[in-house]
């Protein structure tokens, strides 16, 4: 795992959300890192904290005064997303290259659907062994970053992302909304 790479992806993003994992008697298993468009877990780090996160990631004061830092239990249906590989399915890459507006979105084919997303965030926990498996969510389908059977990441399909989780930070809710259409003006996102 690359963490400073998440962090960059974090910084990019404006957000740096620090999800615990609970165990059944509330312990803290497992952290993740997110930037509101993918998730990664965190491993062979001492505990993190919200307060540790800046120092971590060297983010300086006035990126802190625009950045949504905060830290939170992993809800139910991401505990569930990581966790259940229930209607798992592989997904192979497009030969397609497409670039717009200085990113590069990948194209996966889950069977007769195509799943965009960016390619960016894969960097943190890229490797030769990486597959890339499509998740079922209740609004959609997210894709797991596997390497081997050790799950590295989730990220969110970049026609569904990018509000999604900004509105779930608004909101304070703990689950998937489906995500607003974009008033005139607005990009889509990719």
């Amino acid at each position: 795992m690359k963490v400073k790479k998440i962090g960059a992806l974090c910084k990019a993003m404006g957000v740096c959300l620090l999800y615990d994992e609970l165990g059944e008697q509330g312990e803290i298993r497992r952290q993740w890192i997110s930037n509101g468009n993918a998730l990664w877990p965190v491993s062979g780090l001492p505990m993190l904290e919200k307060s540790n996160l800046s120092t971590l990631f060297d983010f300086n004061e006035n990126q802190l005064k625009n950045m949504v830092l905060d830290e939170r239990e992993l809800p139910g249906w991401l505990y569930d997303l990581a966790h259940d590989d229930i209607g798992e399915a592989p997904l192979a890459e497009s030969p397609i290259r497409i670039k717009a507006d200085g990113r590069e979105p990948l194209a996966l084919y889950d069977g007769p659907k195509v799943i965009w997303l960016n390619a960016a965030y894969l960097g943190p926990c890229w490797t030769k062994e990486t597959r890339l498996v499509a998740r079922d969510m209740e609004d959609g389908r997210a894709v797991a970053v596997m390497d081997g059977l050790f799950l590295c990441g989730i990220i969110l399909p970049a026609a569904t992302s990018p509000d999604f989780f900004r509105e779930i930070i608004r909101l304070g809710v703990s689950g998937p909304r489906t995500t607003p259409e974009p008033e005139d003006g607005d990009a889509d996102g990719l």
